[in-house]
């Protein structure tokens, strides 16, 4: 291969992280200007260069969409979530399950344990979802809902909560909104692929076997490894599309308690955070309840985006068709 050619070929590689689109219209302008600027000799891009385009490639898929456009974005994401959540939540429990079998040798183990009666109810939501029953599923994730949070009605407040509390009540109150402010499981089985199916579920499964069978013998790197992972995860779906990162940013709220919770397990204690110095007190209630303003601002971009399409729907009148929505 020449030098000429080594080179098209690894500006064609970075032209690749850019949408499909914009790729049709521009990728041959830009490649000559990337040609006609580099050095006589020159086998590589700069690294300067490299950056720049990665940098314009993310620029591209995260800028905002037009507001009706980006209404039907953000519906089809949470379509999207709504349909995720259960299923990795339940891959990820009943992987996790599966370090009992070793331990007892009988597969009928898993299902006498204590851990038995979540991985039902979760079981009874996936099926919800994989039968396309948005509102019965809504009411099923309410219905958990309640019953997740009622122990907490016996404790003083909510200084006691603890990460692994608010990644549940978080997964939980994220996938019945989801399924009330979108299609659904319907439209989420209709976008979703089964490459992407598959990578998602990879997440959970990768994640439970490093806790199950690298925790004991090397704690610090599964640590790491479960967290780079889920941030790796989080990371590739953002940058996929216009839809992912929308994705991507309500998943990211249980993923990072999910990756907090394996940073620092927190201990049990008798008294309130407040009169805790360090991990126990302020840095805890930080840690435990910023991710939730987060999904908060989440919900109101959504909502904004939404309001926006609807008000850009009722000025266009009916002569301009539906809208075409990404998948």
């Amino acid at each position: 291969m020449s030098g000429t050619a080594g080179l098209e070929g690894r500006y064609l590689r970075l032209l690749a992280l850019y949408p499909a689109e914009h790729r049709r219209a521009h990728q041959e302008e830009m490649l000559g200007v990337l040609m006609t600027g580099a050095r006589a000799g020159q086998r590589r891009p700069g690294l300067a260069e490299s950056a720049d385009l990665i940098l314009g490639a993310l620029r591209i898929r995260l800028r905002p969409a037009p507001g009706r456009l980006a209404g039907a974005l953000w519906r089809d994401a949470l379509a999207v979530v709504s349909t995720l959540l259960p299923l990795i939540t339940l891959v990820y429990l009943s992987v996790l399950e599966l370090s009992l079998v070793g331990e007892h040798g009988v597969v009928v183990a898993v299902f006498v344990r204590s851990g038995a009666e979540r991985l039902a109810v979760w079981a009874a939501l996936t099926a919800c979802v994989l039968l396309r029953l948005r509102r019965t599923a809504a009411l099923v994730g309410a219905g958990m809902l309640i019953w997740a949070a009622a122990p907490a009605s016996y404790t003083p407040g909510w200084m006691y909560l603890s990460l692994t509390d608010m990644l549940i009540f978080v997964t939980l109150g994220l996938e019945v909104a989801a399924l009330l402010a979108s299609p659904g499981p319907r439209r989420g089985w209709q976008i979703l692929t089964w490459p992407g199916l598959g990578a998602a579920l990879a997440v959970p499964v990768a994640v439970a076997s490093v806790i199950n069978w690298v925790w004991l013998n090397h704690p610090f790197a599964a640590v790491a490894i479960a967290i780079a992972v889920i941030a790796l995860a989080m990371a590739g779906t953002a940058v996929t599309s216009a839809l992912g990162w929308r994705v991507a940013a309500p998943l990211s709220v249980p993923g990072f308690y999910a990756a907090a919770q394996l940073l620092v397990m927190p201990s049990i204690i008798g008294t309130s955070y407040v009169s805790m110095p360090g991990w126990e007190g302020p840095l805890r209630i930080t840690l435990t309840f910023l991710p939730v303003a987060a999904l908060l601002g989440v919900a109101v971009a959504i909502a904004r985006a939404v309001r926006a399409g609807h008000h850009a729907a009722a000025a266009s009148g009916p002569d301009d068709g539906p809208v075409q929505s990404a998948s």
